[in-house]
């Protein structure tokens, strides 16, 4: 091979270039996992508690005794107002002495929400 072609004295900076481009591109990339992982830990630790929430509620009626026909609305800590909001709905049901009250737990400004249900019988 002609010297030309061969070069023992180093990297040229075209190979530099392109190593750092390259590597450039796997940082963005990774950067980018990142944050939505933790995007989607976020998610899943809020509706973690807003379950949890809602199923306190749900445990607060039952030891109330039977519900009387509601529609309650509120923030589950009244000292952060941008936290989490509940509304419970007592209704009738179809079987007599049967109520079914639905919980639904609010987050990020009442975009995302849980629910549960829960049916409880006249004693």
């Amino acid at each position: 091979m002609s010297k030309r072609l061969r070069s023992d004295e180093g990297t040229t900076l075209l190979e530099v270039m392109v190593a750092v481009a390259i590597a450039a591109i796997a940082l963005v990339s990774l950067i980018t996992l990142v944050i939505a992982s933790l995007e989607i830990e976020d998610h899943a630790r809020r509706m973690t508690s807003a379950t949890l929430i809602a199923e306190s509620k749900l445990k607060e009626i039952e030891r109330t005794g039977y519900p009387e026909l509601s529609q309650v609305e509120g923030l589950v800590d009244e000292n952060d107002p941008t936290g989490f909001s509940y509304r419970t709905v007592v209704t009738e049901t179809l079987v007599e002495g049967v109520r079914q009250v639905d919980v639904e737990v609010f987050w990020d400004k009442k975009r995302r929400s849980v629910g549960l249900v829960g049916y409880f019988a006249k004693k």
